[in-house]
């Protein structure tokens, strides 16, 4: 061993009790960056399972869209496959998604059920790596190419119009009018078939009255078929999103080339026979917007912000909402409050434990100064002596460091062990679990090195300093 690592070493033996008392607290502050940084790995784990479902990293919408808009019918985004187009030309890596969305109710009439709502959102199958819906059925199926996903061969689209006030009802899917005529194929979230299991459950079909525009009072009467349940981690949500093809809400919402001739019924409304529709894939409600995964995660809320700013630089005049507006909005602030806070109280700790450090060691020089002084005299060199105290805060780094990391590790697999739970959105319960990565494991062992190392720099660089004779006479002052 290195006579300065040996002397080190030597020191840090013999002033154990209050070396000792820094490598905990350091430790314990680096348990904390472990269990909080993976935690927040683990939420965003969840926040892909359940919140970018919906929005992905960003998504797009009209000017006078609000973040309530996307549990609802969204207003048609005018030249949607153009700004999809756009975002993936102008940012390499970016991946994009034309979603129509539409809430429907369901429930009504039906013998000693209620009236319930739900929040359908049209997604391609085929570019299903947004949402990823498809690893998430937990009963019957995903979409097939064979489904019945476009009927254009309905041959009337009766559309009542309501006196006075009242909406505007488009009744042209075939619901109780043509029997033979396969409903359309949706996927439900599991919780919603546990809140109804007399409505929901594969294989089952059932009408929906869904709203045709975010904007007007128009309203349409359609038959599915549940072909599948899924699962994403959040009750609620499962409990309020629901999947269709997106082709077949163009369709209903009239997102094509509709032909056909209309017959006006005065105080009726209006019937038309129309041919199969020919939907236009370029027109949808929002455009869905996927980042790439950043190179660390030890800041994925400012991630979320940088990617918001990159879009609304291409699209100035359009909503942009990214996946933490969104949880902000169904959740609260209160994850960003706690995590502000263990930041912050681990900021001042690792302060607080660096100015101790270079304190302990200043007192330490102060009664080492006339061994200094006799080193120096025997011929050590500046570099010998820097090095003794530099070792010190590195070893004392390491330690702490090592220590933490166990600790942690000891910490997560206890919880996860016993199963804790917490209340999550709309008082559901969530799992509280952990996801450890290279980058935290990295940055728990070099954080309290580096903070050491700094904190016995300046002192060592004083040691390193004294000349021999000075340093002796100060020592023989101190005695």
């Amino acid at each position: 061993m290195d006579i300065s690592r040996h002397l080190a070493w030597g020191e840090v033996k013999e002033h154990k009790r209050i070396y000792g008392i820094i490598i905990v607290v350091i430790s314990l502050t680096m348990t904390s960056f472990m269990l909080e940084n993976a935690y927040l790995n683990y939420m965003m784990q969840v926040v892909n399972d359940t919140t970018k479902i919906i929005t992905a990293d960003v998504i797009i919408a009209n000017s006078d869209y609000t973040i309530r808009d996307l549990y609802g019918t969204g207003c048609e985004l005018r030249n949607a496959g153009e700004i999809a187009d756009r975002i993936e030309r102008e940012l390499p890596g970016y991946e994009t998604s034309i979603r129509v969305t539409a809430q429907g109710t369901y429930g009504i009439g039906a013998a000693g059920e209620g009236a319930d709502a739900c929040s359908i959102q049209g997604i391609d199958p085929l570019d299903d790596s947004i949402s990823d819906i498809r690893s998430k059925i937990v009963e019957g199926r995903f979409f097939k190419e064979d489904d019945p996903i476009l009927r254009g061969h309905t041959p009337f689209y009766i559309k009542i119009r309501g006196p006075g006030s009242l909406p505007d009802f488009t009744y042209g899917t075939g619901q109780r009018l043509l029997k033979n005529e396969k409903p359309y194929p949706i996927i439900v979230g599991a919780t919603a078939a546990k809140l109804h299991p007399s409505l929901i459950k594969v294989g089952k079909t059932l009408d929906l009255t869904i709203s045709m525009s975010g904007r007007e009072t128009s309203y349409a009467g359609i038959t599915v078929k549940i072909i599948g349940l899924y699962e994403s981690g959040t009750p609620t949500l499962d409990a309020i999103v629901w999947f269709m093809h997106v082709d077949s809400l163009r369709e209903i919402k009239g997102y094509g080339n509709i032909t056909g001739r209309d017959w006006y019924i005065p105080g009726v409304g209006t019937f038309r026979g129309f041919n199969p529709i020919e939907i236009d894939r370029k027109r949808g409600d929002v455009v869905l917007v996927k980042a790439p995964e950043p190179f660390y995660q030890l800041d994925p809320i400012g991630y979320s912000e940088e990617v918001k700013k990159k879009i609304c630089s291409i699209v100035p005049n359009l909503k942009v909402f990214s996946w933490h507006d969104f949880l902000v909005y169904i959740a609260g602030s209160m994850q960003d409050v706690v995590t502000l806070m263990v930041w912050g109280s681990m900021a001042v700790t690792l302060f607080l434990c660096g100015a101790t450090i270079k304190y302990v060691m200043d007192s330490i020089i102060l009664r080492k100064t006339r061994e200094i002084g006799s080193l120096k005299a025997f011929g050590a060199r500046d570099r010998l002596i820097f090095k003794i105290f530099l070792y010190q805060g590195l070893f004392i780094g390491i330690i702490a460091g090592v220590v933490g990391i166990i600790v942690s590790v000891i910490v997560m697999n206890l919880v996860s062990w016993y199963g804790l739970s917490m209340e999550f959105i709309a008082g559901t319960q969530l799992d509280i679990g952990f996801i450890v990565n290279w980058i935290t494991i990295l940055v728990a062992l070099l954080l309290p090195i580096i903070l050491s190392v700094l904190a016995a720099a300046f002192p060592a660089k004083k040691a390193a300093g004294l000349s021999p004779v000075e340093a002796l006479r100060k020592g023989e002052l101190s005695l």
